[in-house]
């Protein structure tokens, strides 16, 4: 299991998809952007934490505890999900792949590349393709309408994709709750990269 994200906290913390939440700071991924629940343990790991502002230093944040200030608890608990999802974001490459533009040769290296040996991530969203590529960080988009326009069957390559051994299926709810569907908003060609982190 991969993570997003360490949650250092004392506190129950119900999202633990994407999230090393962790009480002790020995169990810390190293590398990963780092929030700190409680004001205490953030002046005791970091002593020059700043009491105004939440950002101790590019990877490392802090803020209240639910019991101290529940409200700004709840604000920089979103705030840092919403940070964290937007790093994620920038670190995958996502491409179009215009069937409509595309040679025949281009149509042939994308069957290749497709139905590799390499495992694989797919979700189908509102008439999308989205194939994610670990090896790589790549995700690749297929406009289904586009397949059928230049008169081939996107049925056909739904039932190919189906049958291949090495692209796991998700669907759009798998793994990946209302709160961060949100937060990607027209991004949803990262779901199958969040998903992939639990397989």
């Amino acid at each position: 299991m991969k993570y997003l994200a360490n949650i250092l906290t004392e506190e129950n913390f119900d999202d633990t998809t994407y999230y090393n939440v962790v009480s002790d700071s020995k169990n810390l991924i190293p590398g990963l952007p780092t929030l700190i629940i409680g004001r205490e343990r953030a002046k005791e790991l970091y002593p020059e934490a700043p009491i105004l502002n939440w950002k101790i230093n590019d990877d490392t944040y802090w803020t209240y505890g639910k019991r101290v200030r529940r409200e700004r608890n709840e604000d920089d608990i979103k705030r840092f999900k919403e940070l964290v999802l937007k790093r994620a974001i920038k670190k995958i490459d996502y491409f179009f792949f215009n069937v409509l533009t595309a040679t025949k040769e281009e149509k042939r290296n994308l069957n290749i590349y497709l139905f590799d040996s390499r495992q694989k991530y797919s979700m189908v969203s509102n008439g999308m393709l989205y194939v994610y590529f670990p090896e790589t960080s790549e995700v690749m988009g297929l406009s289904l309408n586009d397949i059928e326009y230049s008169g081939m069957d996107s049925a056909k390559l739904l039932r190919m994709v189906a049958k291949c051994p090495f692209i796991k299926r998700v669907e759009e709810r798998d793994f990946v709750s209302y709160e961060t569907r949100d937060i990607i908003k027209n991004k949803r060609y990262m779901i199958p990269y969040l998903s992939s982190l639990n397989a």
